[in-house]
Parts: structure tokens; sequence; C-alpha cells
């Protein structure tokens, strides 16, 4: 029942408006038809000729659609224009009540239509809307629990939409005293790029001042697209807030227009990775966004000094090089990562990631493995190149005597790692439970196991024969080697 009467109810406002527009555009013609009539002569034959010219230049357009296709307010200017032009010069030597009206309406209404355009092409009707909206979010008194699910809430996204050309009806919700309304209104600013002197500022120091970490998320969310140097700098120095949730909110921030930005910005960058307050963010979030060449540079060379930046600069390379080559296999790219790989002066760390990321895209030749086993290299990186020679299903003598090498290392984490590399593709029972992760290095089964492994290193030495040992060793488990 309501669609019917919702159609009805729009076709007849179509109709309203049809017949407000049609009166409005054939009123000039009236006001010459009635002069014509009113006085004789030379005057009522030119006001005459005039109706006639507006009959048909309205019946024309009429005809074509032309005046409903776009706004009626331009054909009103002109319309009237002209008839103005014709009253007055036909009518230029009498005096009577009737042409002042006449005149009066020519100017009055044409001059009403180009206020209210204008109005609209300044965007009044959309801030007034805007401030409506704003005052409603002020005064609203039931919120979500959680403050994030503030940011999708109707009345926001319409906020953000009579936004669009000044962000001033939102600046003052920035000082309410609850987190909810600051949220709201920073999230209708969210990814703004036009701003007015100062607005922009007083985002940041609601970012600067505000408890919520929510509050400072969304207030970066909001200033992310500005392209001022000293406020991107100052939204770099977020990258070390204690919140993860802030951290992720500017690294966001940043990084999606690295490419422009990185030299106002590495800095910061730099010290929130080598940050222990970071520690557990890993690589940096790269947003889709490639990194720029002067970036990566910079992680090259971060990924040599020691500790937790050399760690994470590699691993944020290594996020950054599988996303290249998940988009497109550039043989160039390829052959660059594998000089990188193959250079013993190349940061261990870095070449460690290189290696996973190329083993990953199986673009490990064998030649590359083999050279990888090599005892200068580091332990995990030989690790790596024996479970990649070791998944092909082959026997490698090089890659056995590595891996017995490697499980005889007096390291802990070496040994786990070894244990799990022997009995995944060995099939040799270690106590490893399938599909969890290794145990804490210093529980008692991390001891057992690395225990275990030593002692299945010191069962075999390397014969001559190298396939019937390796045979001898599948599918046998921890127990029938026997205990030491």
């Amino acid at each position: 029942m309501h669609a019917p009467f919702t159609a009805r109810a729009g076709q007849a406002t179509s109709m309203t408006t049809f017949g407000l527009r049609l009166a409005v555009l054939l009123l000039p013609a009236v006001l010459l038809l009635v002069g014509s009539l009113r006085y004789h002569g030379d005057t009522g034959q030119i006001l005459l000729f005039g109706a006639a010219f507006q009959m048909f230049v309205c019946t024309l357009g009429l005809l074509t659609q032309a005046f409903w296709r776009r706004s009626v307010g331009p054909a009103v200017i002109l319309f009237y224009g002209i008839a103005f032009a014709w009253l007055f010069l036909g009518t230029s030597d009498r005096e009577d009540w009737y042409l002042h009206l006449a005149q009066a309406l020519l100017l009055v209404i044409p001059l009403s239509f180009f206020a209210v355009q204008t109005l609209y092409d300044i965007g009044a009707p959309a801030l007034r809307r805007a401030r409506l909206l704003a005052q409603r979010l002020a005064d609203r008194k039931e919120w979500p629990a959680d403050l994030d699910a503030c940011r999708t809430l109707p009345e926001v996204k319409a906020l953000r939409e009579a936004l669009h050309l000044d962000a001033g009806p939102a600046i003052p919700l920035l000082h309410s005293p609850r987190p909810p309304v600051q949220i709201a209104a920073l999230a209708a600013l969210d990814f703004r790029k036009h701003w007015r002197p100062g607005q922009a500022e007083a985002v940041l120091q609601v970012a600067l001042r505000a408890e919520q970490s929510a509050v400072r998320a969304a207030a970066l969310s909001a200033l992310a697209n500005i392209e001022d140097r000293v406020l991107i700098e100052s939204l770099a120095e977020f990258l070390r807030d204690p919140s993860s949730q802030v951290r992720r909110a500017a690294t966001e921030a940043l990084l999606w227009d690295s490419e422009r930005r990185w030299a106002w910005i590495r800095y910061a960058v730099r010290r929130s990775l080598g940050d222990p307050l970071c520690q557990e963010d890993g690589p940096l979030q790269l947003c889709g966004q490639p990194l720029p060449g002067e970036a990566v540079d910079d992680l090259t060379a971060w990924a040599s000094e020691k500790g937790l930046l050399g760690l994470r600069a590699a691993l944020t390379l290594g996020r950054h090089y599988n996303q290249a080559l998940a988009e497109a296999v550039d043989a160039e790219v390829i052959l660059s990562l594998r000089d990188q790989l193959a250079d013993p002066h190349a940061p261990p760390v870095l070449r460690m990631e290189l290696a996973r990321l190329l083993n990953s895209h199986a673009q490990l030749e064998r030649e590359t493995l083999h050279h990888l086993l090599d005892p200068a290299n580091p332990a995990p990186l030989r690790l790596i190149a024996v479970e990649a020679l070791l998944a092909d299903g082959q026997t490698s003598v090089e890659a056995m005597t590595a891996l017995r090498e490697l499980a005889r290392l007096p390291n802990r984490e070496i040994a786990l790692a070894t244990a799990d590399v022997v009995q995944r593709r060995l099939k040799v029972d270690l106590g490893l439970v399938a599909g969890q992760p290794l145990p804490p290095l210093h529980s008692r089964q991390a001891t057992e196991i690395s225990r275990r492994v030593r002692s299945w290193a010191s069962q075999y030495d390397l014969p001559e024969d190298p396939a019937q040992p390796f045979a001898r060793v599948e599918n046998r488990s921890w127990h029938s080697i026997g205990e030491i």
C-alpha cells in the first residue's frame, strides 16, 4: 500500500514543480500581453510582438525539454531581462502604475532567483544542514559502547557529506568533553584534503591532548591528506605513541603517500623502528602502497644495524618486496634480490628475510640454495636452504650434511628449528606436536627436543652411499632410535 502512495506523492510533487516553473517562465509574456491590451498604437504593437516572442521561446524550450534538464535560474534571468528591456524601450514615454508594477516584477523575480542560486553555489544550504547535524550530534544522549562504532553512525555519514565545502561546523564538536562526540566529528572529517586556516591545527591539538587512543587515532585519520610539512612531521611523532592503535593509524596516515613525504618522516620512522615500545608491531604497514626508492635505500642501510632497528627494517623490506612480487613477477627485481641474498656482506637478517621471500615465491634456484649451505653463512639461512632442498623430495648429500651440522650447534633456538625440519621433512618423530608452534626456549620440552635432535645427528656419520642411511632414517621415530 505504501509504494503506490509514495509514487502518487512523488508524481504530485513533480507536477507542482512543473506548474510553478511554467508559471514563472510564462509571467513575462503575460505581463507584456496585458500591456499590449492596456496601451494602444505603436506601444501596444511593440508589447504584443514581445509577448509573442516570449511565448515562442518558452514553447520551444518546453518542446525540447531544455528547461527541465538543468536549473531554471539562467532561463528565468534571460527571459525576464529580455522582457524588462522590451517593456522599458516600448513604454519609455509613458507614466503608469502598471508599468512600474511590471518592471518591479521583472526585476525582483530574477534577482531572487539569482540570490538563491548564489546561496547554493557558495554552499549556504549545505552549511546550514551541517550545523544542524553537528548540533544534533552534540545533543545526542545515547552512543554505542564501542567508540569505534561511533564512526559508522548514519548521522556521521550525513555530516561528512554536508562538510564538503567547509569543515567549520564540525570544529566546535572537537572541544566536547565527551569522546563519542569527538570521534563522530573526526570521522566526518576523515581523510579531508581542504582545510581553512587553523582547522587542521585544531584537529592536531585534539590528537595531542586526548587521553583515549580511539580519539587520537581518529584525529590522525582526519589529517591523513594534509600537505603541510610541519603538520606531517608532527603526525610522524605518533609513530611512537604508547597505543598500538594510534601507531597503526599514524602509519596508515603517513605512508599512503610515502613517495612525497619520506624525506620529511624518515628520521621519525627510524626512531620508531628501533623503539622497544614498538617491537610487537613487526614490519611497517604499507597500506598497499609501494615504498619509494629512497625509502628502500634507507631501510636497506638500517637493516645492517644491530638489534630491533635492523630486524624491523629487514621485515619491512620483506613486506615491500613481497607486495611487489605479488603484483607482478619482475625479472630485474628477482635478480636484484638474488644478488643481495648471495652477497656475504649484506645484513644477515635481510638475507634471511629475502631467502624466505624468494622461497615462498619459488624463485630460489638450486645453485643458489647449494651456495647458501656454506658454513660461512648464518645458521638460520643455511636451515632455510636445507628445507628448500629437501622440500622437492630429492635426497641431497650437502643438505643432509648441513642439517646434521646445524643439529649439533649449541644453540637451543637453532636446535628447535632444526628439529622441526627433521620431523617434517624426514618424518623422524622428535616430540614436536604437528601444527603447533615450537615450545618456549626455556621449557623442559624444548630441552628434551634439543637433546633428541643432537642425538639424532650423532647417530649417523656421513656414509659413502648417502642414499641408504637417509632412507633408513625416514619414518623412524625417536623411540626407535633409542634413548641416550
